[in-house]
């Protein structure tokens, strides 16, 4: 972590190339006895402020001017951050982690892309992964960001292979700060509401900071934009299948699944027009009858709107002159909602679940044949026995706009603490021992979807004798069960749509231990100058659960089966880094230093593991530094 206020130049280097030195000021190379800071990518502190990796850092000035809510929408703004895999404004499809705001070092992938906080892990903010949901973090809280874009495995472990993005928090802040901001799109839309309050106060022997903040992003949705108004396609994947169609826009490009329903029998298909009149189906529509397939995009979020609070607090206390605690504290709590069109059914999936294809129009019941009265006279009229059980049967495709959209909403709370000492031992040794826990809670409600068992039993329906219609199954009548129509637009009564919905639900839960030390110091003395080395150990434990409800888990919604799922480990691991002084004032060679950094760790799920670097730092003067 560097102490420094300044911005370091922007090291972009890779495998060999020529680095920017960090200035200094003029005040600080006055100084008689340097301070001896660390930065990101290295754990050995030097009065240099010098990464031995490319280092890109953001300071507060940057964050603030930006306007940002989250730092995602900062990161993003790098060219060396790649398409996160989730964020407000591609999660609206997601049965979890909607809202999430990760980041991804050169598409490598989140769980590659470490995120830390002064220094020390965040607790993941999606089950089964280690990425880290930015909107926990209060930008208005943040010193500076140092994005470490070299590999650091050796250095921070197995999950920094992309690289580091390292999160300093601001410190000895004394008064009381306020940032309130407002603003929309040139649309009306993707509103933002900002409110946040930094203070602290110091004394002789330590500070307390805090922070509180609240802020709320609108939606927009797909209708709003002509861009993305209708739903569109490529030529090639719709229509000639050449690759040199690939960016030729198909517009428009609906779906077949459409509110009045598709019916199938033997020989053809027909769908029924606003009026309740049978008509030919066409998706996109010909120049001699109109489109009626289904605009999907007319009820899409692009981007989901998100809610949420947050507060941080950090401080520290000097126990004596070279000895001092330290805790950090971190609580957010977000709100997400998303929406989209309503659910496309067929008849495939709503009878798959338990093995009966195609839908029965006629039942046999005491032997003797009896029509389904809910099926039309049109299609009835045009039906054959197809699976050879001797009754007639069809099949079908349909939006179900009675149910209502898709969609839920989601309440997730990110809890961080963590606490330790760190100080300097025999004169030149500095060291740091933590503890934290970390944890992520999920709750999602969702909406839109069907019990496929009671979609069937609802679909098979006999006379009752009083000129209506009835369940066929008893039992299924005994628990409530009301025929459904799926013939033409809103042809689902409110008491078979309640009958058929299947409200949903997702639980999910990540926790995070971890007990950490590190000492730095220089054992000796060569010609060349002092040898630096920094040793650590770190123990960490963390588990993820995901649950669903009993209906989603076994695939009686019409949606694939998600089973509950639950995974731990635990690491143990050990490191040690050294920068070894070779030449210093030579002839072309102002220094020369090797580095080398290794990491052992021992993993409960893949056994041992080792990763490791070398280099060296070639200073040929005061302006010019090569680095392999």
């Amino acid at each position: 972590m560097m102490m420094k206020k300044k911005p370091l130049a922007v090291l972009m280097g890779q495998v060999f190339g020529l680095v920017a030195l960090a200035a200094t000021g003029v005040a600080q190379a006055q100084q008689a006895t340097p301070e001896r800071i660390t930065v990101t990518g290295s754990r050995i502190s030097s009065p240099n402020a010098e990464s031995p990796s490319p280092l890109q850092v953001f300071s507060a000035e940057d964050i603030a001017s930006s306007g940002v809510t989250n730092v995602q929408e900062l990161l993003l703004k790098n060219p060396t951050m790649g398409v996160p895999s989730i964020s407000r404004t591609n999660s609206n499809f997601q049965t979890a982690s909607v809202g999430v705001a990760t980041i991804d070092l050169r598409n490598l992938g989140t769980a590659r892309t470490l995120v830390l906080v002064n220094g020390r892990r965040f607790v993941s903010g999606q089950p089964g992964t280690s990425a880290v949901d930015m909107n926990s973090i209060p930008t208005d809280f943040i010193e500076r960001i140092d994005m470490l874009t070299g590999g650091a495995s050796s250095t921070y472990g197995s999950d920094a292979v992309a690289g580091v993005v390292n999160i300093i928090l601001k410190r000895n802040f004394e008064g009381i700060s306020l940032d309130a901001s407002r603003g929309e799109s040139n649309k009306g839309d993707d509103t933002k509401q900002k409110f946040g309050v930094t203070f602290g106060t110091a004394g002789e022997k330590g500070n307390v900071m805090g922070h509180f903040g609240y802020s709320k992003q609108g939606a927009v949705y797909s209708r709003d934009r002509e861009m993305s108004s209708v739903d569109q396609g490529s030529q090639m994947a719709f229509v000639t299948g050449d690759p040199a169609d690939a960016f030729t826009v198909v517009r428009p490009n609906y779906s077949s699944f459409a509110p009045q329903g598709r019916f199938f029998y033997t020989g053809g298909s027909y769908t029924y027009d606003a009026n309740g009149n049978p008509t030919t189906f066409s998706t996109n529509g010909t120049a001699n009858h109109p489109a009626n397939g289904f605009n999907r995009s007319e009820f899409r979020t692009i981007a989901v709107p998100t809610e949420r609070y947050i507060f941080a607090a950090t401080g520290n206390y000097a126990l004596s002159e070279n000895h001092s605690a330290f805790f950090e504290g971190n609580y957010a709590a977000t709100k997400v909602n998303n929406m989209l069109e309503p659910f496309p059914i067929s008849s495939t999936s709503a009878s798959s679940a338990i093995s009966t294809m195609p839908i029965p129009a006629e039942f046999k019941v005491n032997g003797v044949t009896v029509r389904n009265p809910i099926v039309p006279d049109y299609l009835y009229s045009r039906l054959t026995d197809t699976n050879g059980d001797g009754l007639k049967d069809y099949t079908f495709t349909r939006r179900l706009s009675e149910i209502g959209n898709r969609g839920g909403t989601v309440d997730r709370d990110t809890f961080r603490v963590a606490t330790g000492l760190k100080g300097s031992i025999f004169k030149d040794w500095n060291y740091e021992v933590f503890t934290s826990y970390g944890s992520t809670k999920e709750s999602q409600v969702t909406r839109g979807q069907v019990n496929v068992s009671n979609f069937l039993n609802a679909l098979s329906a006999i006379p009752n004798g009083n000129g209506g219609a009835m369940c066929l199954d008893a039992n299924a009548r005994n628990q409530g069960c009301v025929p459904i129509s799926v013939f033409g637009l809103n042809s689902i009564t409110p008491e078979a749509a309640k009958y058929v919905q299947a409200p949903g639900s997702l639980a999910t839960a990540i926790t995070q231990k971890i007990v950490g030390g590190s000492v730095n110091g220089e054992p000796f003395m060569l010609p060349a100058g002092p040898v630096a080395v920094a040793a650590g150990y770190e123990w960490r434990e963390e588990t993820s659960r995901s649950e669903a409800d009993a209906l989603t888990q076994a695939g009686l919604n019409a949606g694939n089966a998600s089973p509950a799922t639950y995974g731990d480990f635990t690491v143990k691991e050990v490191f040690l880094e050294a920068r070894v002084p070779i030449l210093k004032n030579a002839p072309f060679a102002k220094s020369l230093s090797f580095l080398g950094a290794a990491r052992w760790g021992d993993y409960s799920t893949v056994g041992n593991t080792t990763s490791w670097n070398g280099g060296l730092e070639w200073a040929l003067n005061s302006d010019v530094k090569f680095r392999a």
